[in-house]
């Protein structure tokens, strides 16, 4: 049987060899460690997986939605620019029509006042905002 002597003597020896041998210890006692760690190298693997797809996901989303507003945006100018087009359009024509409406008119008060040109002026100053000086 082992006695007590027998058991501090292992000790001892022990004691003086991880004394002398310190680093074999360490080394198993990390190597143990990073093993208990990286033992599940697939899972931690399809995590980073299921994230880096997650992220792609994301970014196709973001790029999708900015296209998206691109073109509302596009569309949105198109209709801008065709609307200003048939409003210049309209100013165009109807300041015409309404030169016309003026020449005819001063034609018609020329015809009227002709041998009257004070009052011509006066007039005309009246009815269009010039400024009569005599």
């Amino acid at each position: 049987m082992i006695t007590l002597l027998k058991i501090k003597k292992i000790f001892k020896k022990c004691w003086l060899f991880l004394k002398h041998n310190w680093y074999v210890p360490v080394v198993l006692i990390y190597t143990l460690v990073l093993w208990l760690l990286f033992r599940k190298k697939d899972e931690a693997h399809e995590i980073l997986k299921v994230r880096s797809d997650s992220y792609e996901a994301q970014i196709e989303a973001i790029n999708k939605s900015h296209k998206e507003e691109i073109e509302k945006r596009d569309k949105i100018l198109e209709k801008y620019d065709k609307i200003i087009k048939e409003i210049e359009k309209e100013y165009e024509t109807s300041s015409n029509e309404l030169d016309r409406k003026k020449k005819k008119e001063i034609k018609t008060i020329v015809k009227e006042y002709h041998d009257k040109p004070g009052e011509l002026a006066r007039l005309l100053a009246e009815k269009y905002g010039f400024e009569y000086t005599e």
